[in-house]
């Protein structure tokens, strides 16, 4: 993201009001999935704000015109309301003209609401145009015959929002919707031990409910043998709802949905006459329904049991930290915040302290601070959930905090306490639960991104394998989690030469993401970029082109920063098939794309100008070839070493300019340099 005061615009007619109104609170109010903040540069959001509607930003403004053009000037994006109505607003024409001129005409998104795009071209009636004319315009000039476009009505509200909201992160749609439902299994996961927790405590204190004074001490036996037997059920419970594979889970949610709706039956037919032992069991299934995503009956259940006069403060506080989860889930942070204060109270008074309690209230308030861009807050949070839990066995809370604080450090470059954490974080995990849990996979890929960064490659390989065999197993051999393993694998692989082992594995991962991606992804790019370096390196030059052109219509389509690389690489293969003037023209035309995309990686600059020699040498441009090529090298084995894929090609462009030069000293220097 750049330092623009507002992160969109967001264009509409009057009579499109109440959509641009939801619209502007959907993407303000969405809480970015973990994995997705990455990408948002050296200071990651957890919120997409603030996002600019005239009559809530301007409301008071003097000189609206004026306000308005200083607005879109400040606006990273233009989302455009699309409607008959919109096309024939000259405002919202108007609006689209001056964000244009600011050079950001592929900066312009929109979502459809009625009416239908090109209808002139499809031979509908004119007065159902959707698109003003200036967006269409704008499409023009960008190269493609209709805008980026999400439609409310076939999306449907939450597809559309993820539509219009995966460009501002920079990620693809399938993207950000998978990451989104993997961050819906991790609140499950959380919200599920907490109810198995809960249903073993909440089992007792029924149980203890219906014995009778006299005959306490065999009545507690019992209840200890129902508290085992709680615990086990609370797990199998849980079990049935950490669904692995994606495709399966619509099939058994529906399935438990039926039973929890017995299991709410029963509660009001049979215990209305109990109404803490009733008020602990809503607990319970509220919390499973949130865990399913069932956030309306989960409120339901747990504001019922949260207001049920005479619990005890521990049970209560418990309640009342599964509340304020849900609503953290449900992105309303302020009674998320209040229902924490709240539950803080109660877990100061009890004696002796609930360690477990208190944790994950620390968590809760470090997480709603996180989310309101208070990192301080949050990292004291944290550290006081973590100093909680420091001599403590491995457990669940424990294992999150160190995940959170991982993350943090990892999203801000600092490697070395990252890694520190994300190891304490695997170790304690797999202790926990085992190797094949569904967050080992997601914590062995962060340390292999950290090792990567690192310069580590032995070591991002050892646990980029890991990731794949627990991914493999758990997920299935055809689940995109697998497809982005295999491709971290083989693009270490690539970097090393080892062609023959990268391409199948780069061949499987398009396989899998292409049975349910189009090529025009983005999530493709990486791995038929790869796939076309490794072909070129195996000297498949028709394969090799096919991929790269593959991964370039990828790129523009989806506005990617891969967009420089991919022309340099196949610039790289006219070169090399003799097609110099192609591949000058190509050099060029990535000049300005890579200096704007790549401003501090001096060694894709470097990569452009060493290319660059090859064409110059095949030319016999020789006197140009050895300016850059004395500029380029130096730059490229600084980061490279001399066997790596990007090393030796430079070095063997050093040697075929230096025989067509007929210096025999210096081709001899780099042929050395290249065995080394």
């Amino acid at each position: 993201m750049t330092a623009r005061r507002y992160v969109a615009y967001i264009s509409y007619q009057h009579d499109d009001k109440a959509v641009a109104r939801w619209l502007h609170h959907a993407i303000e109010t969405y809480r970015i999935p973990r994995r997705s903040r990455a990408t948002l540069g050296a200071h990651p959001r957890s919120r997409l704000r603030p996002v600019f509607l005239d009559r809530e930003e301007l409301a008071g403004s003097a000189d609206l015109s004026q306000s308005l053009r200083d607005a879109l000037g400040d606006s990273e994006y233009l989302i455009v309301v699309c409607s008959p109505s919109a096309a024939a607003s000259r405002w919202v024409n108007r609006e689209i003209e001056v964000f244009k001129t600011l050079g950001r005409t592929d900066h312009i998104l929109c979502l459809t609401i009625d009416g239908e795009p090109l209808a002139a071209q499809r031979g509908l009636p004119p007065e159902l145009e959707c698109f003003p004319p200036a967006l269409l315009a704008a499409a023009e000039g960008a190269g493609s015959l209709e805008p980026l476009a999400a439609d409310l009505r076939k999306d449907g509200r939450h597809n559309a929002k993820l539509k219009i909201i995966a460009p501002l992160l920079g990620v693809s749609f399938a993207d950000l919707r998978q990451r989104d439902h993997a961050r819906q299994v991790r609140r499950l996961l959380m919200l599920g031990t907490a109810a198995a927790a809960g249903c073993v405590v909440f089992a007792a204190l029924a149980v203890a409910a219906w014995v009778a004074r006299a005959e306490a001490v065999k009545q507690r036996q019992i209840a200890v043998r129902k508290s085992q037997t709680a615990e086990r059920t609370a797990e199998f419970l849980v079990s049935l709802f950490q669904v692995s594979n994606p495709s399966e889970a619509q099939g058994n949610t529906v399935t438990a949905r039926a039973i929890l709706d017995r299991g709410v039956q029963q509660i009001d037919g049979s215990l209305r006459d109990e109404p803490l032992v009733r008020a602990e069991l809503s607990a319970t299934l509220g919390e499973v329904y949130a865990g399913l995503g069932l956030y309306k009956p989960a409120q339901h259940l747990l504001e019922v049991a949260h207001d049920t006069p005479g619990q005890d403060p521990a049970v209560l506080g418990r309640t009342t930290v599964s509340l304020a989860n849900l609503e953290e889930v449900r992105d309303h942070a302020a009674q998320a915040d209040a229902l924490y204060s709240q539950a803080q109270q109660l877990a100061d008074e009890l004696s002796p302290p609930d360690r477990a309690l208190q944790t994950r209230i620390y968590i809760g308030r470090g997480e709603v601070a996180g989310n309101a861009d208070k990192p301080a807050e949050a990292a004291a949070f944290f550290g006081r959930a973590l100093a909680l839990q420091k001599d403590q066995p491995p457990n669940e809370l424990k294992v999150r905090v160190l995940e959170q604080l991982a993350t943090a450090d990892l999203n801000t470059d600092q490697l070395t306490a990252s890694e520190r954490l994300f190891e304490q974080a695997l170790a304690a995990r797999v202790q926990l639960s085992g190797e094949t849990h569904p967050m080992v996979s997601e914590t062995l890929n962060n340390l292999g991104a950290v090792a990567y960064m690192r310069g580590e490659g032995r070591r991002a390989e050892g646990f980029y394998e890991r990731a794949l065999t627990i991914d493999q197993r758990v997920l299935g051999k055809e689940h995109p989690e697998v497809a982005v393993d295999l491709n971290n694998l083989a693009l270490l692989y690539v970097e090393r030469r080892e062609f023959s082992r990268a391409i199948p594995m780069l061949e499987d991962a398009l396989r899998i993401q292409l049975a349910q991606q189009e090529e025009t992804e983005r999530d493709v790019i990486f791995a038929f970029t790869n796939l076309g370096l490794a072909r070129m390196g195996s000297g498949d030059y028709a394969a090799a082109e096919i991929a790269f052109r593959k991964a370039l219509q990828a790129a523009i389509a989806t506005d990617h920063r891969m967009h420089a690389p991919i022309l340099v690489h196949l610039a790289d293969l006219e070169c090399r098939t003799n097609r110099y003037a192609a591949g000058l023209e190509r050099i060029e035309s990535a000049r300005p794309i890579m200096a704007k995309r790549y401003p501090d990686d001096a060694w894709r600059m470097a990569l452009l100008e060493n290319v660059k020699v090859e064409c110059l040498t095949g030319q016999q441009r020789l006197a140009e070839a050895d300016a850059l090529l004395v500029a380029s090298l130096p730059v490229l084995l600084k980061r490279w070493q001399p066997s790596s894929l990007y090393g030796n090609d430079a070095l063997q462009r050093a040697i075929r300019l230096y025989q067509a030069m007929g210096d025999a000293g210096r081709v001899a220097k780099y042929r050395r340099l290249a065995m080394s």
